[in-house]
């Protein structure tokens, strides 16, 4: 007959036998594929996020920075809750990503062009500047209250340099009134007697040289646009060659071969004879063409 002392042995080897090591990286529940690590569930995610990303026309230099972002709060996530995915598909999986991305907050912060004018004049009121603490928000991580000192002293030393250099010329004072306040157009041409007819000449060859001083007094220079041709040059020629595979699937020649000659910065005439179509015809390619890049490239339609 089996001692006590046998049954409680073959009792704890029972339990030895049925102890499994601790998973040395953790495994979460999809609900596409079992369970998964974070790096499987990261790899199986990158491919759709890259893609949808581009489709929506984020930045390509901030596109790393913001999956990264994503990741880091599904790793968050997944660390308070581990089910986060178990009843979610791949797509729902993705989607959970992007809308974590932070697309705002680079949008708004990180590509944000900033005009003159808008340090100028707030609130319709030109000699009003909010400086109200961390109420206004310019920038995260500054100390608010004397970013908005040290901006508005900046702005009241470029006028003032600019009015001083100005001082004996009535259509450049007017013209510095003008930029800096609300005043209407009208009105501050006839400050600078030159209503009417002169007002288009002095916008042009008063207003605007003042504006550009002061910008530069200001080291705020006005943006200019970018065409797809100055991204082009600069390398970027991924969504180019994108365009032009897909004319090439869909066996447009000619939309191939328009692509291929605003490449190389050839004529129109060449395009014309090379096609042996009309010039009519031409400038209609060359207009799609340019469209279908502007698009792709993210410069507007023109």
């Amino acid at each position: 007959m089996e001692s006590e002392t046998e049954r409680q042995n073959d009792y704890s080897d029972a339990i030895r036998r049925h102890i499994r090591p601790f998973p040395r990286e953790c495994r979460y529940s999809t609900g596409w594929n079992g369970e998964m690590t974070f790096a499987e569930i990261r790899d199986a995610l990158m491919p759709n996020l890259n893609r949808l990303m581009r489709y929506y026309r984020r930045v390509d230099v901030d596109i790393p920075d913001m999956i990264q972002d994503g990741f880091m709060r599904l790793w968050q996530e997944l660390s308070e809750n581990p089910a986060l995915f178990a009843d979610t598909d791949h797509g729902g999986a993705v989607k959970w990503v992007l809308n974590r991305t932070g697309a705002s907050r680079y949008r708004r912060w990180f590509r944000r062009e900033m005009y003159i004018e808008d340090h100028l004049v707030r609130d319709n009121d030109p000699d009003e500047m909010q400086i109200n603490g961390l109420g206004t928000g310019y920038h995260e991580g500054y100390a608010h209250f004397t970013r908005a000192v040290d901006l508005r002293l900046d702005i009241c030393r470029a006028v003032e340099q600019c009015a001083n250099k100005y001082q004996d010329s009535q259509p450049h004072l007017a013209a510095l009134y003008y930029i800096t306040t609300s005043v209407q157009c009208e009105d501050a041409a006839m400050l600078a007697e030159r209503g009417g007819k002169k007002r288009n000449w002095w916008l042009t060859s008063v207003v605007k040289p003042v504006r550009e001083e002061l910008y530069r007094a200001l080291d705020r220079y006005p943006p200019k646009k970018i065409r797809w041709q100055d991204k082009f040059d600069a390398g970027n020629d991924v969504p180019f060659l994108r365009v032009l595979s897909a004319y090439k699937e869909k066996g447009d020649e000619r939309m191939c071969t328009t692509l291929t000659h605003l490449q190389e910065g050839k004529r129109r005439k060449d395009l014309m004879q090379e096609l042996d179509i009309p010039m009519s015809t031409v400038g209609y390619l060359r207009r799609v063409a340019y469209r279908e890049l502007d698009r792709v490239y993210g410069c507007g339609v023109g």
